[in-house]
């Protein structure tokens, strides 16, 4: 076991002492108003042209934004969602010496559906949100979370919902207060409420929000011909995703989750241009520059660190990052050596998350082994899953219950979300008591994958045809 040896420190290393006339790392003139890192001196100048050069550095060494592009911005007001417009802003103003050529459009997430115990001045707060995006000059819109879930199995918006959307753009209206709802959209504020309700732990909460959100991007963005959606996730919070995803078992999904570009949908792509930014640096350009951020409450405002994984590790990073300066670049580079293998086939994603199904894995995994666990511990307990509690019950405690035959099992939903999923879903009073259209969509898929087994005799092999 590791101990510390005689002579040796065990604390972190000592940073130098700046004086007050230290002069620029960088020209040598100037003298320095802020540290970055360790011990990076920069006057202002120097600094803006460092963070603006590694924005579009990060943008144009991946070749992926092109000229003409439609991007959608997600802006949520907070301080690195606010930093990343003020630089595209910046970008495609005429003072550039080289302009950016996307053309930007803005969405702000009003997630008030499940906040609504936490919020108590948010109407203010979300006056500000749309007064500040209509001051950009650039298109932009207000959504409700609850249509992430007013989708049908195609994972797109039905033909009546849709058409409710459309209008809504078309209007170009930009308020905190987005066209009223219809009656399809106050049922899935009632379902949205009840879904939170139904989750136990504020860590399944969590993962459920950032996965509804992350699909009604992706949905407005298919909608209105969007082929991008630019996210604020800067370095330190990648680098908190990267570790509470390896310990809610979603290893599998991190270089998705963390890299420039997340290509888990196919014809809408997520990318993450100020990934290279640590919330110093954000916060550093965010107060030179005088940009506005607005302060929304989330699940985890005045909870202590431990109320949920994401929260403890938010904790554990930034403390680290105080004394040991290289800990986020360390955990980014070492999330930029993962790699996601994307597979092909309708039945090869996570219902829920989009990601590569991890499931599909040997006898002797762990994860059977949990499976099997939870199979015996609930046979000891005299039923199974799909045998309700009340004493009529039709079965034996063998599987022959047939009170829930009408209807998907839990076996059958759990069987086609990725390992993460199933941990958030396992966290709900009722894995099988999902938004209605989501609940759809899933039993959609399970219908078409046995009734491919069912054929799957008569079909043509694609290799011998």
């Amino acid at each position: 076991m590791c101990s510390v040896q005689e002579g040796e420190s065990d604390g972190p290393l000592q940073k130098e002492k700046v004086s007050p006339g230290r002069k620029c790392m960088k020209c040598r003139t100037e003298n320095a108003i802020l540290i970055i890192r360790v011990n990076d001196a920069f006057c202002k100048a120097c600094f803006m042209v460092y963070v603006t050069h590694k924005f579009r550095a990060t943008i144009g060494k991946s070749k992926l934004v092109r000229d003409g592009e439609k991007v959608l911005v997600a802006y949520s007001g907070g301080p690195s969602s606010s930093c990343l417009l003020h630089l595209i802003t910046e970008g495609l103003s005429e003072r550039a010496h080289k302009k950016l050529r996307f053309k930007p459009g803005i969405i702000f997430i009003d997630e008030s559906a499940v906040l609504d115990n936490l919020i108590e001045d948010g109407g203010t707060a979300k006056d500000r949100i749309a007064e500040l995006m209509v001051d950009v000059g650039y298109p932009c819109q207000t959504r409700r979370l609850e249509e992430a879930i007013c989708l049908d199995q195609g994972g797109h918006l039905s033909e009546a919902d849709l058409s409710s959307l459309t209008e809504s753009y078309q209007a170009s209206v930009c308020t905190s207060d987005p066209a009223s709802p219809d009656d399809n959209l106050n049922k899935a504020r009632v379902e949205i409420k009840a879904l939170f309700s139904s989750i136990k732990s504020l860590t399944a909460r969590e993962d459920m929000l950032n996965k509804l959100r992350q699909r009604l991007l992706m949905e407005v963005a298919h909608v209105q011909g969007y082929s991008k959606v630019m996210t604020g996730h800067c370095g330190t919070r990648l680098a908190v995703n990267l570790l509470s995803n390896i310990s809610q078992g979603r290893g599998a999904h991190v270089a998705m989750d963390t890299a420039f570009s997340d290509t888990r949908y196919s014809d809408v792509m997520f990318v993450r241009p100020i990934r290279d930014f640590s919330s110093k640096e954000v916060a550093m350009y965010n107060s030179l520059h005088g940009v506005e951020s607005v302060f929304l409450p989330t699940l985890t405002t005045k909870t202590h660190e431990g109320s949920s994984i994401e929260h403890l590790t938010e904790a554990f990073v930034t403390g680290l990052q105080t004394d040991y300066p290289s800990t986020v670049s360390n955990i980014m580079r070492t999330g930029e050596k993962l790699s996601t293998e994307k597979r092909d086939g309708e039945n090869s994603n996570c219902a829920l998350c989009q990601g590569p199904l991890d499931t599909d894995v040997g006898a002797s995994s762990a994860l059977n082994a949990v499976e099997f666990s939870s199979l015996i511990s609930k046979k000891k307990n005299g039923r199974v899953d799909g045998c309700g509690d009340s004493a009529t019950c039709c079965g034996e405690g063998d599987g022959s219950c047939h009170t829930q035959s009408e209807g998907l099992k839990k076996d059958e939903v759990m069987s086609v979300l990725c390992y993460g999923c199933r941990m958030t879903t396992k966290d709900m009073a009722d894995p099988t008591a999902l938004p209605e259209k989501l609940f759809r969509q899933i039993s959609y898929r399970i219908r078409r994958s046995k009734m491919k087994e069912d054929i799957q005799d008569f079909l043509l092999d694609p290799e011998n045809s």
